[in-house]
């Protein structure tokens, strides 16, 4: 498609070209989930203090309605995904930063609706019009969190935007990971919609430049996003299949050539980057007054008998949706992307962050054996880290050193792990690293916060 221009914008070392095993779902249009016995709906989606429930035990609660306020600027409103009965308050759990899972409060939901198929709704609320402070205000309300990790009150992102003063802000629809393709789907049968929001999002950072970076190989799908594009003033860019390019850090520098620091963010160099889950959300609340209760999720992998790209209310329990996709008997459920994921645990729910729930099949390769010093992690790694010499800091837990070898730059894309023929957990293994370092930094803060106040 001419529309979509593929350009030299610069490339980045490292990095592998991944099969895409999406087959059984590239072409699968969006279909609501199937019947749901219960959601465990969060009140903390983000990793701020959870939101103040609205319902009591008992209470019937429609679809759509507010049932919990949130307790601050860093937190989100929740609703009702579905309507049913609250059953009570509970627990769930959602992913955690570097491979982890945290605990939050939840409302759980029984005698639920079924779920609806992604309706055409009417614009109630002229944003073209509107000044950027009132479409700033009405994403407040709205209870719209980034749906790219981590999760955040997509209010409070734009605040950090504004403070960064972002010039850029790039929509990330590349994909490049196998099995996933709820993004895919969104921009090929939601273009639109998924366009707007991220006009709307421009507007409210107040970018001047605005991209949408979409896989080379999939621009025919996208046709009904180019017209609304080019109104908008957003380039439509097709970039080359290579995995980790969807990663901030090398999106980042493959279309402005900016560097982020280690450990820091796009907006440390002006740049924003968002996905196509966040403009629709934030296009459906924002122009239409739809609160955000589901997004798009994969459920694919080897080990499902019914993959597909579902709509999924939030809450949904990562168990009950595996067993809805037919998952084999001794596989693996895997929540988010096959090269970074987590092995699925009781009481873990889909939450705004969660875009691909995958069963697979256990490896037989046998236990992890000694580092035979092959090199394949550090000369594929995108981030050029010395993975080996990090590996060692792990074993030695030396995480000083592995600060100073900059292992905070790492993107968690998994490369080390994927080639490894030794088979080390070797991305585990640096997000362990990561962790430690940002512990003791966060010991560090508090150290100094509380010298201060005496």
């Amino acid at each position: 498609m001419s529309a979509m221009r593929l350009r030299r914008f610069g490339t980045f070392a490292g990095g592998i070209v991944l099969p895409d095993s999406k087959d059984a779902t590239l072409g699968a249009p969006i279909v609501p989930i199937g019947p749901l016995t219960r959601l465990r709906v969060p009140l903390a989606p983000t990793e701020a203090e959870p939101a103040r429930p609205l319902v009591e035990p008992g209470q019937a609660v429609s679809h759509g309605q507010r049932i919990a306020q949130a307790s601050d600027a860093r937190q989100v409103d929740v609703f009702a995904p579905l309507a049913g009965r609250v059953a009570g308050i509970g627990e769930c759990l959602l992913p955690g930063p570097e491979g982890t899972w945290r605990s939050s409060p939840a409302i759980e939901l029984v005698e639920l609706d079924s779920v609806g198929r992604i309706e055409e709704l009417s614009c109630h609320y002229t944003w073209q019009s509107a000044d950027e402070y009132s479409i700033r205000l009405r994403i407040a309300e709205g209870g719209v969190c980034t749906c790219r990790p981590p999760v955040s009150a997509l209010g409070g992102w734009i605040e950090r935007a504004l403070a960064a003063s972002v010039e850029t802000l790039i929509a990330d629809i590349t994909e490049n990971t196998p099995f996933v393709t709820a993004d895919h789907r969104l921009l090929a049968e939601r273009g639109s919609e998924v366009i707007r929001g991220l006009a709307i999002l421009a507007r409210a950072v107040g970018a001047r430049n605005v991209m949408l970076a979409v896989d080379h190989r999939r621009t025919g799908a996208y046709r009904a996003a180019v017209g609304p594009a080019r109104l908008y003033g957003i380039e439509p860019i097709a970039l080359p299949h290579k995995y980790p390019i969807g990663a901030e850090a090398m999106i980042v520098k493959v279309l402005t050539r900016r560097e982020i620091p280690p450990g820091g963010t796009a907006m440390d160099v002006g740049v924003a980057v968002t996905d196509a889950a966040t403009c629709w959300l934030t296009y459906r609340w924002v122009a239409c007054g739809e609160p955000p209760t589901a997004r798009v999720v994969t459920l694919s992998g080897p080990a499902l008998h019914r993959p597909g790209n579902y709509l999924v209310p939030f809450g949904a329990e990562i168990e009950e949706l595996l067993a809805l996709a037919g998952l084999d008997a001794q596989a693996w459920g895997v929540c988010g992307p096959a090269m970074s994921g987590q092995l699925a645990t009781a009481g873990a729910v889909t939450g705004p962050g969660g875009n691909a729930v995958l069963g697979l099949h256990p490896q037989q390769a046998g236990p992890p054996t000694q580092c035979i010093r092959c090199g394949w992690c550090s000369e594929n790694c995108p981030a050029r880290l010395n993975v080996a010499a990090l590996n060692d800091d792990f074993e030695l837990n030396r995480p000083t050193q592995a600060a100073r070898r900059g292992v905070l730059a790492c993107v968690g894309c998994g490369i080390c792990s994927y080639l490894c023929p030794a088979r080390l957990p070797l991305s585990r293994r640096v997000a362990l690293l990561k962790r430690a370092i940002r512990q003791g930094q966060s010991r560090s803060r508090d150290a100094r916060d509380a010298a201060q106040k005496h």
